[in-house]
C-alpha cells in the first residue's frame, strides 16, 4: 500500500540530511547545563537540548558548534515554547543577556529552536563610540556572523543604566559589526530604550521571515520594532525582507528628547538597507512615522505595506487584513497576498500547490509568511 510523507515528516528527513558531521552532545541526558556541553564541545559538534526550563546564561566562546532544541530533527514548531532558556537568573547583574555569540563566530555558529527570556543585557563598552552601554537582552551578538533562526524571543530588556552608562538598547537582539542571519523568528514584548526588538548597529544582516511584535521602550534612540543604524562597509548593506513589524511602541523620552527618542515605533532605517516585502502596521510613535529613515541617504523600498507609508517604496497602505493577533497569519482576502516584488522569490510549494502558511500563487505573499523561506513561526 502506497503511503505519503506529510511535508512535516520530510522537512524533519530533511533536517536530518543536513545536521552536522559533529558529535552529538545531549542536554540533559549527557551534561547537567547547556554551557557545560558548549565548553565540552568542538566545532561541528551539536548541542542537542531537550525539552525543559535551563535557568542559565550561555556564551557560545567563539565556536562554531550548533546550539539547538530538538526542533532541528522534528521541525516541530511545539518544541520552541517547551525549549526554554531563561536568564533571569545570571552570575552578575551586569552579563545577563540570554545568549552571548561576542567572540568572532561565523555562519558554522547556530542557535535554533528556543525561546529566550529573561535577560536584561550586559553592560560591555562599544568599539565605535568607546562608551558603556547595557545590550542584547535576549541575544548578543558582535564581530561575527552567527545564524540564530526558528526562535521566540520574547519578555527580554535592555533599559538600565546607571553612573557612565551611555544608555541601552536591543531588548530582543542587538548585534554590532555584525553580519549575522536572523530568520524565522518571533521577537515579542521585549523593552529596550532603543531598538527593543532588534538592534543592527554597523552591521550588515539578513533579517528575514520573523514577526517583530509588541516590543517597546524607544525613548532614548527610537525603533521599537528594528532600530538599524550606520554602515559595515562602503560595499555590504543589510537585507531586510518578509517581515510583519507589528504592534510596536516608541514613547517619547520624559527630558529632553535626542534626534531620534520617541520615533518609528515599527522601523528606524539610518544604514544601507534593502528593504523588501515588509508589512510594518499598527506601531505606534511619539513623533513621525511606522518607518523612520534618513532623508538624504534612504534605504531601498520595494514593495511593502506601510500604514502610514508615502513613495514608492510603500506599494500598499491598505489594513493587512491578519487572521489573528498571535500568529499574524493574513486572511484569504487580504491585499498583501501575492503582492511581493517580482524580483523577489516566490512563496514554497510543495506537490504543486503553495504550502501554508503562505497564500500567494505567483509571487511572495507579504510579511513574515512569504517567500521561499517562509515557515510555520508557532504552534
Amino acid at each position: 500500500m502506497p503511503f505519503r510523507l506529510s511535508w512535516l515528516a520530510l522537512g524533519a528527513l530533511a533536517a536530518l540530511a543536513t545536521a552536522p558531521a559533529g558529535r552529538i552532545r545531549r542536554v540533559p541526558a549527557e551534561y547537567r547545563t547547556i554551557q557545560e556541553a558548549i565548553d565540552s564541545a568542538q566545532s561541528g559538534d551539536t548541542v542537542l537540548v531537550a525539552p525543559g526550563r535551563y535557568v542559565e546564561n550561555i556564551r557560545f566562546g567563539g565556536k562554531g558548534i550548533v546550539v539547538a532544541s530538538e526542533y532541528l530533527l522534528t521541525q516541530d514548531p511545539s518544541l520552541i515554547p517547551r525549549t526554554i532558556i531563561d536568564g533571569s537568573r545570571p552570575r552578575h547583574p551586569d552579563s545577563a543577556s540570554v545568549v552571548m555569540m561576542v567572540e568572532q563566530e561565523d555562519t558554522t555558529a547556530k542557535l535554533s529552536g528556543f525561546t529566550l527570556t529573561g535577560g536584561t543585557g550586559t553592560v560591555w563598552t562599544d568599539a565605535r563610540q568607546k562608551a558603556l552601554y547595557r545590550e542584547g537582552g535576549g541575544v548578543l551578538c558582535e564581530l561575527g556572523s552567527p545564524v540564530i533562526e526558528h526562535n521566540i524571543i520574547e519578555g527580554n530588556e535592555a533599559v538600565r543604566v546607571g553612573p557612565g552608562i551611555l544608555s541601552a538598547g536591543g531588548g530582543g537582539i542587538r548585534c554590532g559589526y555584525a553580519e549575522p542571519i536572523i530568520r524565522n523568528n518571533v521577537v515579542r514584548g521585549n523593552r529596550g530604550e532603543y531598538g527593543a526588538g532588534i538592534v543592527l548597529y554597523h552591521s550588515a544582516a539578513t533579517v528575514r521571515n520573523n514577526v517583530v511584535a509588541g516590543n517597546s521602550g524607544g525613548a532614548g534612540f527610537g525603533g521599537s520594532g528594528l532600530w538599524v543604524v550606520g554602515a559595515l562597509s562602503y560595499r555590504l548593506r543589510n537585507l531586510i525582507e518578509q517581515n510583519t513589524i507589528v504592534g510596536n511602541v516608541a514613547s517619547m523620552p520624559d527630558s529632553t528628547p535626542t534626534q531620534l527618542g520617541g520615533k518609528g515605533g515599527g522601523v528606524i532605517a539610518f544604514a544601507p538597507i534593502l528593504f523588501r516585502n515588509n508589512i510594518v502596521w499598527g506601531n505606534r510613535q511619539g513623533a513621525g512615522g511606522q518607518l523612520e529613515y534618513s532623508q538624504r541617504r534612504p534605504p531601498e523600498l520595494r514593495a511593502n505595506l506601510v500604514q502610514d507609508g508615502t513613495g514608492a517604496g510603500a506599494s500598499l497602505t491598505r489594513d493587512p487584513k491578519f487572521a489573528d493577533t498571535v500568529h499574524y497569519h493574513l486572511s484569504p482576502d487580504s491585499p498583501a497576498i501575492d503582492a511581493g516584488d517580482a524580483a523577489s522569490p516566490p512563496d514554497p510549494a510543495a506537490a504543486g500547490r503553495v504550502r501554508t502558511p503562505a497564500l500567494g500563487a505567483r509571487r511572495a505573499d507579504l510579511g513574515a509568511y512569504g517567500g521561499a523561506g517562509s515557515a510555520a513561526l508557532l504552534p
